[in-house]
């Protein structure tokens, strides 16, 4: 491994003792590992997460989506303070990396207490927008995207809303109107 990255993968017949140096040239790298017939890859990327909701977990799961959302999910997370979501950030932090998951994509609000959980856990993570009707504003957007790429080496942020049943069409023509003027993805 040299500066984080698998750079070389040697066979057990490179490995003996003499090898040709000609043909392999033994290279000092940052770690050696000897993986032991294991697999040896690159972390998942979860391309999908809302990691503070590890709270709810199974709650209702049994209910058609918008009794869920607005009649269980929405009443809970109201009363969820930032501190509350750093902790339940760092929780599933650590749930993803026991399944070899090393970075990931979260669509949640309040980025700020999001994007320290990650940091604090050394856990990679791109931040996405979750503008809708009722949170937040194109301002809001604009401010984050702005912030929390320059936040932490960590840490990025990304254009995004909630979903289309929760954000009016008008919202979502300002959200490309931004998106065009920074260039970014939605």
């Amino acid at each position: 491994i040299k500066n984080d990255k698998i750079a070389y993968v040697a066979t057990e017949e490179e490995l003996k003792d003499e090898w040709d140096r000609a043909v392999v040239p033994r290279i000092a790298w940052d770690i050696e590992l000897d993986c032991k017939d294991n697999l040896l890859m690159p972390g998942f990327k979860n391309a999908h997460t809302h990691s503070p909701m590890t709270f709810l977990r199974s709650y209702a799961d049994d209910m058609p989506l918008q009794d869920w959302l607005h009649q269980q999910v929405f009443p809970m997370e109201a009363k969820l303070t930032p501190e509350m979501i750093y902790e339940f950030t760092r929780l599933a932090v650590l749930e993803y990396l026991t399944s070899g998951i090393t970075a990931s994509f979260d669509m949640y609000v309040e980025p700020e207490a999001n994007a320290n959980a990650n940091i604090d856990m050394g856990f990679r993570t791109v931040l996405c927008g979750t503008i809708n009707d009722f949170k937040d504003s194109i301002p809001a957007l604009e401010g984050f995207y702005q912030k929390y790429n320059q936040y932490h080496p960590l840490v990025r942020y990304q254009m995004g809303f909630h979903a289309e049943y929760t954000t009016s069409e008008a919202l979502l023509r300002d959200v490309a109107t931004l998106a065009r003027q920074y260039q970014a993805p939605v």
